[in-house]
């Protein structure tokens, strides 16, 4: 079994040779022999385009075996038109390309040569030489698109410019699953069946997050998954994704020559902790590989603009952590099949002036239907560009538009999803403007299985915390993500994901209800809406699916001293009152819990742990259980609420209410 998973690890990280198509690889010299960055290529059948990195150099993978035309072109030098380029399957057709100044001959040869077999050149032509006209370029004008106006496409903006909040569909799992549900039949969407999830924590000796550890997932013998782990250490594992047929997987972790395996229940707890007899690698410089999946259309001005304006803002956050981060910038740009180019991929490269040369040049024209070809984009991303193995690899979407399903392409959205998570690339997506809900649906579904969040952007518009008559009730998110900039959210995640492999990674800003007792209202009528604020959160935040008709049992809530007792038995009540109002549980009968507890020789005044609660649940028969602790600190009192899984005591939610002492007894 053992040589078994080393040849399956082995297997992993070697290079995959795809016989049904080849590559083309090139690089881009002056006549001077220098090389050009930022020359673009481009296969015109295949409306694909790409730039040459720092070193002049351009790839093209998995390209269907044909004779292509390439174009090649860079401002101020003279274009140069290859109307035969072979592609051979298995094999790499290499060329070297020289760019003179227009008006001038341009010299260039090109050669294929099998993959692996680097002696076994074999010449498609010899040296070749042709006179290429100088083609006169047009001027650029660079239309910005103001607020309230739009090149194809119409929405209305507003004037205080673009803004950003964000859902964490990983973390209100339940909410998600509930939203694919209810919109299922409206978005047309590929499947990703996520409503079965294993939540997998790979850490280190000292019990730090472990990035890029290599995960393979097993039943039995049949391997059905491999992947890396994210910077926090997470791996998700979607068993009706991967095809699990049985009770039992087993994982296997391999991570700088250290193997360890554990064995799972597939409907036992939803989380798991691997833990290494070793210290995770440390950082000089922590590699960042961060990407910007680009649609290009009409519509898309000023979110280009906004990126154009603050690179420099994004570089300069991240540059000054500690320990310093080694950035690649790297751009996926697209719009449809009939604009002038279907996807066009800028490679990742360090050098940050030339890669905001390259961002200043993007414009955003073209998409005259709704739907942009976003797969064939994402497909760019995860084939095309070139991830470091040990870096932090992160990607953004920024569209205002929904997908292409209708094109019939072989390489769908999901299958890119399932690859960026086998990669460990995180995607998180951003939806702008008037984006529909296919839209939405599609760049939820993909930012959820890649773990990472969907941001929405808004013109303006005021949040939920902004203005308005203060109410008994309300939700704050300790960081307001509705008044941070669309950059500022960039910085924050990408700040956040490099954290984690420091010393002190960044604690995320903790949410929290807080109800005031206010003269408008009776006291009664503030608690049931701070409750079914708080029971709708235990809900949405729960990390397994919750049908309707779970039932649900509500234990006393414990005091920490014998002055909260009275509260305490208060706030059960009112806890139950809402329970019993909740479209998704089903009450339990609760008149015997005290006698239950006598039996068990519990006892339920002092503070509750998910043992004894388990326990209680069992007996009254319910699925869940809501545990809550009440403390008073300063002037308001503190109460914690815990949803937790009878079967296996788990818990599976957790929310915090800060009450004014005044909704007491």
């Amino acid at each position: 079994m053992k040589a078994l998973s080393l040849i399956v690890f082995l297997l992993f990280f070697s290079s995959f040779v795809f016989a049904e198509n080849g590559s083309i690889e090139g690089k881009v010299l002056t006549d001077k022999k220098t090389p050009v960055f930022g020359a673009d290529v481009e296969i015109v059948e295949l409306k694909i385009q790409t730039t040459t990195n720092d070193s002049g150099i351009f790839r093209f993978k998995e390209i269907p075996q044909g004779t292509y035309k390439l174009v090649v072109s860079k401002k101020g030098y003279a274009t140069v038109k290859l109307p035969e380029v072979k592609v051979l399957s298995g094999e790499i057709t290499r060329l070297k390309i020289r760019l003179k100044k227009k008006k001038e001959k341009i010299y260039y040869e090109f050669f294929s040569v099998k993959k692996h077999h680097p002696e076994g050149a074999k010449k498609h032509s010899v040296k070749a030489r042709e006179m290429l006209e100088s083609e006169e370029e047009s001027p650029v004008l660079l239309d910005k698109v103001a607020a309230g106006t739009s090149g194809t496409a119409s929405r209305s903006h507003g004037q205080s410019g673009l803004k950003a909040g964000y859902a964490d569909d990983n973390k209100q799992f339940n909410y998600f699953l509930n939203f694919l549900k209810k919109y299922q039949k409206q978005a047309p969407h590929y499947p990703l069946p996520v409503e079965e999830r294993i939540w997998l924590r790979v850490l280190d000796v000292n019990q730090r997050p472990v990035n890029n550890a290599a995960v393979l997932v097993f039943e039995g013998d049949r391997l059905l998954e491999k992947g890396r782990t994210y910077p926090d250490g997470s791996f998700f594992i979607y068993p009706l994704v991967i095809g699990v047929k049985g009770d039992k997987i087993r994982v296997e972790v391999e991570y700088n020559g250290q193997r360890i395996q554990t064995d799972l229940e597939r409907y036992g707890k939803r989380k798991a902790r691997l833990t290494l007899n070793d210290s995770r690698q440390a950082y000089q410089q922590i590699p960042l590989d961060l990407l910007f999946i680009l649609d290009t259309t009409g519509s898309m001005g000023e979110e280009i603009d906004r990126l154009k304006n603050t690179i420099e803002i994004i570089n300069a956050n991240l540059v000054n952590l500690k320990p310093k981060p080694d950035i690649r910038f790297g751009m996926v740009l697209y719009r449809d099949k009939d604009d002038e180019y279907d996807t066009k991929y800028i490679p990742f490269t360090s050098n940050l002036q030339g890669f905001r040369e390259v961002l200043q040049s993007v414009t955003a024209d073209g998409g005259g239907d709704t739907p942009e070809d976003l797969q064939a984009a994402l497909k760019a991303a995860v084939k095309q560009m070139e991830w470091r193995n040990d870096a932090v690899r992160l990607a953004f979407v920024i569209t205002d538009a929904s997908t292409h399903l209708d094109y019939g392409q072989k390489y769908s959205y999901a299958d890119a999803a399932k690859d960026a998570k086998k990669m460990g690339i995180k995607i998180f997506t951003v939806g702008t403007g008037g984006l529909d809900i296919s839209g939405e649906y599609i760049l939820r579904q993909i930012s959820q299985f890649t773990y990472g969040k969907y941001i929405f952007l808004t013109y303006g518009e005021k949040g939920e915390s902004e203005g308005g008559h203060p109410g008994s009730v309300s939700h704050h998110t300790g960081a307001n993500f509705r008044t941070d900039k669309l950059e500022a959210v960039i910085i924050r995640f990408a700040k956040q994901e490099l954290s984690y492999q420091s010393e002190k990674p960044i604690a995320e800003a903790e949410s929290y209800f807080k109800a005031d007792k206010i003269s408008e209202e009776q006291k009664e009528e503030t608690l049931r809406k701070l409750f079914n604020q708080t029971l709708n959160e235990l809900i949405d935040y729960s990390t397994i699916a919750i049908p309707k008709g779970t039932r649900l049992s509500i234990l006393p809530v414990a005091a920490k001293d014998s002055g909260l007792s009275a509260t305490a038995e208060y706030f059960t009540e009112q806890l139950i009152l809402s329970a019993v109002k909740n479209s998704t549980f089903e009450t339990v009968e609760r008149k015997d819990l005290q006698q239950i507890a006598e039996e068990l020789k519990l006892q339920l005044s002092g503070l509750v742990n998910p043992d004894t609660a388990a326990q209680v649940g069992k007996i009254l028969g319910a699925d869940m259980v809501v545990i809550g602790n009440l403390f008073s600190k300063n002037s308001h009192l503190e109460l914690f609420l815990k949803l937790e899984r009878v079967s296996t005591a788990e818990i599976l939610s957790v929310t915090k209410a800060l009450i004014d002492p005044e909704l007491g007894l």
